[in-house]
């Protein structure tokens, strides 16, 4: 069935990459297709987004599978989804996010600003009630003719996944954290004791997880 994101814009189809996590040492695949078109199952659904505003020529990639690089210098501009009225939200999940930028920006790490709308953001990030439990989390990027990337857009699970890697807070912290990681450029990692695997075992952004980050980001 399609996955409505509740979107209020034109639509073009874009490719995304799906986070499964697993559980207590197993990891499961989707139990079902998540199908807007036809799509690999269980690693990438095809839904609809916006058309570049600018006009100009930009490619839809899948988040996970390579890394990107930004092709603008500088802080990324974050936009972030200030309330909702989805069953399950609260003021907490702005926390989270809080928590995962200066989880991604400690350090020597990239630069992000938050902005009050999404069209001065870079990356933006939404709240949702339409994606699976095995797959919290989503994230869609556009490339430009140079393959750099030019935004990003996440969305997140109201609800955190009922995984028993750790508390639903953290939980809830690790999609998100994991989904910011994508937006930065970064795809899956082979370790599952990192973030950035497709289905990891930790709950935190590791120092392997700000490693990579900082050799793609110099």
């Amino acid at each position: 069935m399609p996955i409505d994101v509740r979107l209020q814009r034109p639509p073009t189809a874009i490719i995304v990459a799906v986070l499964s996590i697993c559980s207590a040492g197993s990891c499961a695949a989707p139990a079902r297709s998540i199908v807007a078109a036809p799509i690999q199952q269980g690693s990438v659904i095809v839904v609809a987004h916006d058309a570049p505003a600018s006009g100009g020529k930009e490619n839809a990639v899948a988040a996970g599978l390579r890394a990107y690089r930004w092709s603008r210098p500088g802080t990324l501009r974050l936009y972030v989804q200030r309330e909702s009225s989805l069953a399950g939200w609260s003021p907490r999940h702005l926390e989270l996010v809080d928590e995962a930028v200066r989880a991604w920006t400690s350090g020597n790490g990239p630069r992000i600003a938050f902005v009050s709308w999404p069209y001065e953001a870079d990356i933006r990030l939404y709240w949702t009630d339409r994606l699976p439990t095995t797959n919290p989390g989503v994230t869609m990027l556009y490339s430009n003719v140079v393959d750099r990337l030019t935004r990003a857009d996440m969305f997140i699970a109201v609800r955190p996944a009922p995984w028993d890697i750790g508390s639903p807070d953290r939980v809830l912290f690790a999609t998100i954290a994991h989904e910011l990681g994508h937006a930065l450029g970064l795809p899956h990692d082979p370790s599952p004791f990192v973030l950035m695997h497709a289905s990891p075992l930790v709950t935190v952004v590791t120092p392997g997880d700000i490693a990579r980050l900082g050799a793609l980001t110099r």
